[in-house]
């Protein structure tokens, strides 16, 4: 092993901005439209890089709430702002979809809006928003038990064990895949490596290359095999959503974008960094775009497969991006130049 890669450690920016944090969300976004649409993923090996996005998002996240520190956590409720900011624009959105399902696609409105309801959303990934919110209100508990009761000496240990009682409390329970899909158990194990982030910075050492390529061997074993490890591990769709396999994320694969982002011209890192900027907007009109996109069988009129594809990956991505970067970085330009 190139002995540079041992002993590294990316510091995250706690003060002002940090372009490598954008460029992770810009990169994560597209990867959530990619596995909306790629076929054939596990002969891409997808897991390890695009299946990542979600995790990704909530590392972010956990990191942003804090960075200031916990005392600051309490800032982090303020109930208004994630309203206007997140419920706000999903909310209009579900609506303006139940009214085009329901009006021009006639569909039945009973049914729909049940669909709707139990899915937490209309479209890919409407699960999302919800974990979100778990992540907002969960943020500002645990900080708080860190801080004063925990102190910060054995957290990874007690996240450990505290997933793996998760796992064998919903092996037990048998709970429905419905509710497991909008609930954040699954994730929880991401607030404390996300919490490290913020005390250590992203450290590229033995341990956690070696913690890495543990992760490695359980996402691969998760996806490729059908081993069932019950009950130290819930057997569900969500294959590699367990609390071992985010030691890659949270370490060795986001120091491999690192340097891609080192190794990225200015213009690609400007274009991943807007991204990031816009990335809940554009997650929003995935939602929409991937909801009323015709099917490959609607398009089986062109007649050829792989054509197919390649239209639905490239009309897909760039009706879900460049909307949302033309409304942010040019219309809003000229508005304020006319102003």
């Amino acid at each position: 092993m190139n002995i540079r890669l041992v002993n590294k450690t990316i510091l995250l920016s706690k003060e002002g901005y940090d372009p490598f944090i954008d460029y992770l969300k810009g990169v994560s976004i597209l990867f959530v439209i990619l596995a909306h649409c790629l076929p054939l993923q596990e002969y891409m090996l997808f897991s390890l890089w695009g299946a990542q996005a979600v995790p990704l998002f909530l590392l972010v996240q956990v990191f942003h709430s804090y960075k200031k520190g916990v005392g600051y956590i309490s800032v982090s409720y303020d109930l208004k702002k994630i309203f206007h900011r997140i419920f706000k624009p999903f909310l209009l959105l579900v609506v303006i979809q139940l009214l085009l399902l329901i009006f021009i696609q006639q569909k039945n409105p009973i049914v729909t809006i049940k669909n709707a309801i139990l899915s937490g959303g209309i479209g890919p990934g409407s699960y999302y928003i919800w974990i979100y919110v778990q992540f907002f209100f969960l943020l500002p508990i645990v900080g708080f038990v860190n801080q004063r009761i925990i102190g910060g000496g054995y957290l990874l240990l007690i996240f450990t064990v505290l997933c793996i009682a998760l796992e064998m409390l919903c092996t037990y329970i048998h709970i429905p895949a419905g509710l497991y899909r909008l609930l954040a158990i699954r994730y929880v194990y991401l607030i404390c490596l996300g919490y490290i982030w913020t005390i250590s910075g992203i450290e590229i050492n033995k341990r956690t290359i070696l913690l890495s390529f543990i992760s490695i061997l359980f996402i691969l074993m998760f996806t490729y095999t059908s081993i069932n490890l019950e009950p130290l591990f819930f057997h569900n769709d969500w294959k590699i959503c367990h609390w071992v396999c985010y030691f890659y994320v949270a370490y060795l694969f986001v120091y491999l974008l690192h340097k891609i982002y080192q190794w990225s011209s200015r213009y690609l890192k400007s274009l991943f960094c807007l991204m990031g900027k816009c990335s809940y907007e554009i997650f929003l009109l995935q939602m929409f775009v991937f909801t009323f996109f015709p099917s490959a069988a609607d398009m089986a009129f062109i007649g050829n497969s792989y054509v197919i594809v390649l239209i639905r990956i490239v009309l897909t991505t760039s009706l879900s991006i460049f909307p949302v970067l033309f409304y942010n970085y040019y219309l809003k330009k000229c508005r304020y130049r006319m102003s």
